[in-house]
């Protein structure tokens, strides 16, 4: 049976206003925790912002956590005719290069066929080397022959494929080729059709295996392909073309060929391109520990220009936050380490880079360009450090990626920490939602109860009323 509500019919009391206000009252403890929990929620966003913020400076500290990454240079041609290269933390220094051959893979191309799939070879046996195919019902067109020799071709070196040379007929082709300069084959058939007539077949050379060579500093260099590595640490060749001959080979001396010049040289402006994505990404870092005065969720509202609203700050959550103000201190005090390696460069202010009042840094540009023009081996040091020495980078990447560890760093951490405080608030709630529900539902039946008895009173005070009045008229007729 539904409840009757009377709602103030009899008292005239505003019943679901009173009943509103007791039940804010009542409340009070559930909203305090899901406040809590809505706070809760709100921190781990802000550690997981300064997470992305953490991460952002590791990227950029492991962008000068090697010598090679530090000892930046790049290499200058003489000529890009013959020879193009690149470097990857290679050395100053200059080289001459002559390309006396350039490698090549041996092709091998048969004769044209008017059909791919078509039975053409009979049975016999096709070899490349001394390595034999069978040839029967199941291979004997030119695309079965083509897979059985791609079957075979890790132990023979050797792939092959189907070229269409667009003529009307006899125009598909089985084109062999080795797996590099170092790769050469020979081919040997015995194809026979249904009454052991031999099949022809013929294939041709059309370019033969040979590899690379060419003279660097007057040193011959052979490699199977035509990019060199190795050669120069930290540069790799591509040569391109062969170079001319100066003086041709005569009474046992050899040629003569024309050289290019390759200097390896200093990369300045890219090295300091990594220091200044370095500096530019600890001062986000303080700059949002330091900030936090708006504290707005990032929502997905559109300014009017279309565009999403920036995400804002919410480090005023974590505003004193000891995990905070730990990592603060830390990444403050490896700035100023000394390094302790064999150069003239041992902390950052040495080349230009120093801390400002609010904890942020500054690049003194003359300071770090005169550092990278007359000690850039010295600035290598510094950041990548040597031997047993870590540089400044080397440091910071170490820390970096401790602390930003998906298992184990700071975000995880804390998000553990959450989970398992969202976990009991949200016991709690669950148990406190149905006590509030009875609580309700007992004033609600307290209020019913109070309209009931004050309804049953009129209705004996009508009645009384009704009677004396009736006593009154019969007095008043007597």
């Amino acid at each position: 049976m539904a409840e009757i509500s009377f709602g103030g019919l009899a008292t005239g009391l505003p019943t679901e206003d009173l009943v509103t206000s007791l039940m804010v009252i009542e409340r009070r403890p559930l909203d305090r925790l899901e406040a809590d929990r809505e706070y809760e929620t709100i921190r781990l966003q802000a550690y997981e912002q300064f997470d992305a913020k953490l991460e952002d400076l590791r990227a950029a500290a492991g962008n000068l956590n090697i010598t090679s990454d530090v000892q930046t240079t790049k290499v200058r041609l003489s000529s890009e005719e013959n020879i193009t290269a690149s470097s990857n933390g290679a050395r100053e220094g200059s080289y001459d290069i002559s390309v006396v051959q350039l490698a090549q893979m041996q092709k091998t191309v048969t004769d044209g066929y008017s059909s791919e799939t078509e039975s053409i070879f009979g049975t016999g046996t096709f070899a490349i080397n001394d390595t034999g195919i069978v040839i029967d019902d199941s291979n004997n067109s030119l695309q079965g022959l083509m897979e059985a020799i791609n079957s075979i071709s890790e132990e023979t070196g050797v792939y092959a494929s189907i070229i269409n040379d667009g003529s009307d007929s006899e125009n598909y082709h089985i084109v062999l080729t080795g797996k590099d300069a170092s790769t050469s084959f020979s081919l040997s058939y015995d194809f026979k059709d249904a009454e052991n007539n031999p099949i022809a077949f013929s294939a041709s050379n059309v370019r033969t295996a040979q590899q690379a060579i060419a003279y660097v500093d007057g040193i011959e260099v052979v490699s199977n392909t035509n990019t060199l590595t190795g050669v120069i640490a930290g540069v790799t060749f591509n040569l391109n073309k062969e170079s001319e001959i100066i003086t041709p080979a005569a009474d046992g001396n050899p040629a003569v060929y024309e050289t290019s010049t390759l200097n390896v040289e200093a990369d300045s402006e890219s090295l300091k391109e990594k220091i200044s994505t370095f500096v530019t990404s600890y001062n986000a870092v303080m700059d949002w520990i330091r900030s936090g005065y708006d504290v707005v969720i990032e929502t997905a509202e559109k300014s009017e220009d279309g565009d999403d609203d920036e995400e804002q700050t919410l480090s005023d959550y974590l505003r004193g936050d000891s995990t905070i103000n730990g990592i603060k201190r830390s990444l403050q005090s490896m700035l100023s380490d000394s390094v302790g390696s064999s150069g003239s460069l041992q902390i950052l202010s040495e080349i230009g880079i120093s801390t400002q009042s609010d904890g942020t840094l500054h690049i003194n540009n003359g300071k770090l360009d005169e550092a990278l023009d007359a000690k850039f081996d010295d600035v290598v040091k510094l950041l990548a450090g040597e031997s047993s020495n870590d540089g400044v980078m080397k440091k910071f990447n170490s820390y970096l990626v401790n602390i930003t560890s998906a298992t184990e760093g700071m975000y995880a951490e804390k998000r553990d920490r959450y989970d398992n405080a969202v976990r009991r608030l949200d016991d709690q709630i669950a148990q406190k939602e149905p006590l509030i529900a009875k609580i309700e539902e007992r004033i609600r039946a307290q209020f019913n109860a109070m309209e009931l008895l004050v309804s049953n009173l009129n209705a004996q005070s009508d009645y009384l009323t009704q009677q004396m009045d009736m006593l009154s008229n019969m007095y008043n007729r007597n």
